[in-house]
């Protein structure tokens, strides 16, 4: 019963694992899905004193919410101007302030919890590869105006002292914002959980329902619980248990990639701990591990790519020539 291999499973704090659920259990609340979102959920309802059953179907953290970049930073997908248009300008406002606070709570629940592993490193930089000074100092004098959110502009000298390339223009560098080592924070969070006397079950898919009524039910292969309330909580993975929750889903591919060890290298390229991310195309990041020995990067599209595309990725990075004869 393992993760995925992964580099975060590889360098997991602990690897406890969790029964899955048999014979019949009672909850307050019944949440479903073990990763970022539900982890959460259950963290804050067993916080108010609620008895919460979590059921996960594989292990804590083992999806996306587990294998992703590790940046923790405020926003969306999208971008403001997007939102304000299509919900409006105070409703765009108050979703901003949301993430602002979501940042500060990741933060407090590391320091709160002193969750071993996560390793946060403070710093993201997002980088442009063409001119654009204008845009981006307008978006640091709204955050500061709007939000009294603070980030920096840097120039294009102030980047090539910390990139050894000539791709990048211009860069907006949130000061407030981290990256962590995001399995380690999850499976603190379910510690906590456990601590507060709420129950975790690893390996058990939710396959049927009950949710009409007072008492609702959730059926797995070995047990159900029976609980007031029912957050659902399993993203993409929810699969066929609430197919209006299935069909609004979007299917995307990603890939997370790691470097050999190669500090020396590395360093020449990169001279800052920041995580970065850039608009050569969505999702485009990369960030340093283990102090500064390796490069974890990764990147998102509609489709599945093949693996010469991924290569070519690969290639097109600014900091590529100065490492990839040593680690390819």
């Amino acid at each position: 019963m393992s993760y995925i291999d992964s580099y975060y499973a590889r360098t997991l704090a602990d690897d406890h694992q969790r029964p899955a659920l048999h014979g019949p259990v009672e909850a307050d609340v019944c949440v479903i899905g073990g990763g970022l979102a539900g982890l959460t959920a259950a963290l804050w309802l067993a916080r108010a004193g609620k008895s919460v059953a979590l059921l996960e179907a594989e292990r804590i953290g083992w999806g996306a919410s587990g294998r992703n970049g590790g940046f923790v930073a405020p926003g969306f997908a999208t971008g403001y101007d997007h939102i304000a248009r299509i919900a409006g300008t105070e409703r765009a406002r108050a979703l901003y302030r949301l993430s602002i606070d979501g940042v500060r709570l990741v933060r407090e629940t590391i320091e709160t919890l002193a969750i071993s592993g996560t390793d946060p490193v403070p710093g993201i930089t997002s980088v442009l590869r063409h001119a654009g000074a204008a845009p981006l100092k307008a978006k640091r004098d709204r955050l500061a105006r709007d939000f009294d959110y603070h980030v920096e502009f840097l120039d294009r000298s102030q980047l090539q002292d910390r990139f050894a390339t000539q791709r990048y223009f211009q860069a907006l560098r949130d000061p407030n914002a981290f990256h962590l080592h995001p399995l380690n924070y999850l499976r603190g969070i379910a510690g906590e959980i456990e601590r507060l006397g709420g129950r975790i079950f690893e390996k058990s898919p939710a396959i049927t329902h009950q949710l009409d009524g007072t008492a609702k039910t959730i059926g797995t292969a070995g047990g159900t619980v029976a609980a007031r309330d029912v957050v659902l909580a399993g993203g993409g993975y929810i699969g066929r248990l609430v197919p209006a929750l299935t069909r609004s889903f979007l299917p995307i591919a990603t890939y997370v990639m790691l470097t050999e060890a190669a500090p020396d290298r590395i360093g020449d390229a990169i001279r800052s701990r920041d995580a970065v991310s850039d608009n050569r195309r969505a999702g485009d990041y990369y960030r340093l591990v283990e102090g500064g020995k390796r490069i974890l990067w990764g990147g998102k599209s509609p489709r599945a790519s093949p693996t010469r595309v991924i290569w070519r990725s690969v290639c097109a990075r600014p900091w590529s020539r100065h490492i990839l004869s040593s680690t390819a």
